[in-house]
């Protein structure tokens, strides 16, 4: 990853390095600043900011290959990744607030994370995401790369904002997803091999089904009833 950063000025050109890095550090600035899951614009804003802060470093390869030293390639590559991901706030919006989220669904979200991982659908697409195979328009390909990332992290997204929604104030939850970031990562970089990542989602199911027998159930309890619990 460290060389990758090193090219990336030679490989997005001048300008679209230094946009995929502003929107990098904006994303996470938003991040501490917005916390609010409940009204749509609020909500909007930061699953933007989780997009360019999570979602952009793990696509840096097919950015480059993208940009091919052009910065109006590199933009229009972004363009297009973030229109996915955009789109699919949608259902994860009606999702979030759908449910009261509490250590069972909780539990559950990490559960159906974790067996996405191990299935053979979601390593297949895992292995999609680091495609370099390009074909067509810069916004096209960026599309392309917005589809697959979203088939492969959609699930891990929304657990990772459950998680934080149960948690006051910014720490914890910036640093979970820290860790959510460093594992996209990891998880499409091309030396990590599917038999590591199937061990991460067989320890996601086993630890999500440990905080669930741990929290007793928790399926009655809302969020104020959690923070009140623990005070």
């Amino acid at each position: 990853m460290a060389a990758l950063i090193a090219r990336a000025p030679r490989s997005l050109g001048t300008t679209g390095a230094a946009f995929a890095a502003s929107a990098v550090v904006l994303g996470w600035a938003t991040l501490v600043l917005v916390r609010d899951h409940h009204q749509p614009i609020a909500f909007s804003v930061m699953w933007l900011a989780m997009t360019f802060a999570m979602m952009l470093p793990s696509v840096l390869r097919p950015m480059m290959r993208a940009a091919d030293g052009s910065s109006s390639r590199a933009v229009a590559f972004v363009g297009g990744f973030t229109l996915v991901w955009l789109v699919a706030g949608v259902p994860a919006y009606l999702l979030l607030q759908a449910l009261a989220w509490t250590p069972f669904w909780i539990a559950t979200a990490w559960v159906v994370t974790g067996l996405w991982l191990l299935s053979p659908t979601g390593r297949r697409v895992l292995g999609s995401c680091g495609s370099m195979a390009y074909d067509s328009t810069p916004a096209r390909f960026g599309v392309q790369q917005g589809l697959r990332c979203v088939s492969s992290c959609w699930p891990l997204m929304i657990a990772a904002m459950a998680t934080g929604m149960l948690f006051q104030g910014t720490v914890i939850p910036l640093l979970g997803l820290l860790a959510v970031t460093a594992f996209v990562c990891w998880e499409k970089a091309p030396t990590t091999s599917p038999r590591a990542v199937a061990s991460v989602g067989l320890a996601m199911v086993l630890a999500a089904g440990g905080l669930f027998v741990f929290a007793g159930g928790g399926g009655a309890m809302h969020h104020h009833e959690i923070g009140s619990s623990r005070s």
